[in-house]
């Protein structure tokens, strides 16, 4: 059973962090993870875990087995459930960068709804819960199937609509409009679901409407970037400036297309004076 570190925490919080230039503090003193949906199939995390919540995990743990863990969301289908921490209908893990903050969840089933706890799984298997989030109900998939009179609207004014959105099929009636759009969106979707770091575990449960006919196989990767410099350095990767956490480090995500790519990395000192260089050359080949 998870152990929930976090509700045993004691002591003051860590004061946040002093605002940016946006005016909004860079973090605030808190352990907490937060979903937010995106599109039907994916939502949006972020969290944040005071330096006191893993100094206790290290001093629980111990360090071999503190650094040999890793860090994981535990993502929950709850819908039509009180979320009690056991009675989900289903979940996977997808393991997360120690350094990130931050990670798009791809769920791979429409019109559910999701919580998502932040942990450790130990080398034995344990999975100890620092956080757990809000639950999110996903937005529905796809156009309405609703095209009656009642959701009608006056065909000049949909004609007009469909001229600004760059549609060509003026001809048809908003309504053999509307079920093309929707089926458009199926297709879109049982096409083009990229998964995310978790593995295979994160297509479970895509919906029978979602899936093409027949014996099927989806596969997708990204590459993660992350690393630490001084917290007063700047930093570029591949030519494109990257703003630092607090403590220097920083994590990145990116599409993989096939072929050979670069990631130049480099670190300048506040002074100017120093500067280190690290590139990655990855070479993706599907066959």
């Amino acid at each position: 059973m998870a152990d929930n570190l976090s509700s045993k925490m004691k002591g003051p919080s860590l004061a946040a962090e002093p605002a940016g230039k946006s005016g909004l503090p860079k973090s605030y003193g808190e352990t907490k993870i937060v979903i937010l949906p995106r599109d039907p199939i994916w939502f949006y995390a972020y969290w944040e875990v005071k330096q006191d919540t893993s100094n206790e995990l290290r001093a629980r743990l111990g360090d071999n087995k503190f650094n040999s863990s890793r860090w994981a969301l535990r993502v929950y289908d709850v819908t039509g459930v009180t979320f009690n921490g056991i009675n989900a209908h289903r979940h996977f893990d997808i393991t997360v960068s120690p350094v990130a903050d931050n990670w798009y969840v791809n769920v791979g089933e429409v019109n559910r709804s999701w919580c998502v706890d932040l942990g450790l799984i130990t080398p034995e298997g344990e999975f100890i819960l620092i956080a757990r989030s809000n639950v999110v109900s996903m937005p529905r998939q796809g156009v309405s199937p609703v095209t009656d009179e009642q959701w009608a609207i006056l065909q000049q004014e949909f004609e007009r609509l469909l001229k600004l959105s760059g549609v060509e099929k003026i001809g048809k009636s908003s309504f053999d409009i509307a079920k093309l759009m929707r089926e458009r969106w199926e297709e879109i979707v049982s096409i083009s679901m990229p998964t995310s770091p978790g593995g295979a575990s994160s297509w479970r449960g895509v919906s029978e409407e979602a899936k093409p006919k027949g014996f099927w196989l989806k596969a997708d990767t990204e590459l993660i970037v992350y690393g630490a410099t001084e917290p007063d350095a700047k930093l570029t990767v591949q030519g494109q400036s990257v703003a630092l956490r607090p403590d220097g480090s920083f994590s990145l995500r990116f599409y993989l297309p096939d072929g050979e790519q670069e990631y130049p990395i480099e670190a300048t000192s506040a002074d100017g004076t120093m500067k280190k260089q690290i590139t990655f050359v990855v070479v993706r080949e599907t066959k």
